[in-house]
């Protein structure tokens, strides 16, 4: 059977329905599974209303200067990064529990970047007997305009793909 499993989930419910599939799996023949999740880097979080200009008026009421005011930040690029990658690795620890219990070893790990690509190169450097994710099933014009992170990872070929449509059994 598989000795490495690879499960990416994202932000999204959607990409939780693998796991029971996973957990059937996994009962027969428990494997070292890494938990994924790929976040587009987060940016620095603005105060409300930080991007405003200054006006100066003369007593008359008419403008004297206008001054643009720099932008105040409530948390600054490394600050939400770090604070993403905290909540991000307690959701992963959160949804574990079930594949511990099938007797399988659970990593759980973050990553930024471009999903992907930072699933291809994951999978390769970590020699994944099979990688498991959801798909949305989009097909035709809209996955050609939308694309499919799935069918890139499927196209790479770089290790056995069990695609999961929610909804579907």
């Amino acid at each position: 059977m598989f000795k490495k499993v690879l499960v990416t989930i994202d932000r999204s419910k959607l990409s939780e329905a693998v796991l029971p599939h996973l957990q059937k799996l996994l009962s027969a023949c428990p494997a070292e599974v890494s938990l994924l999740t790929v976040v587009r880097s987060p940016r620095a979080t603005r105060r409300s209303g930080a991007d405003q200009s200054r006006v100066t008026h003369f007593a008359s009421g008419d403008v004297a200067a206008v001054e643009r005011v720099p932008p105040a930040y409530v948390e600054t690029r490394g600050q939400a990064i770090q604070r993403t990658e905290h909540e991000l690795l307690q959701r992963l620890e959160a949804l574990s529990g079930p594949i511990r219990e099938t007797g399988s070893q659970v990593r759980t790990v973050v990553r930024a970047g471009e999903p992907e690509q930072v699933i291809v190169d994951f999978a390769r450097e970590g020699s994944y007997d099979l990688i498991v994710m959801a798909t949305h099933g989009r097909s035709g014009l809209s996955e050609l305009v939308q694309g499919s992170i799935a069918a890139a990872v499927v196209k790479s070929g770089v290790a056995p793909v069990l695609l999961v449509r929610p909804g579907k059994q």
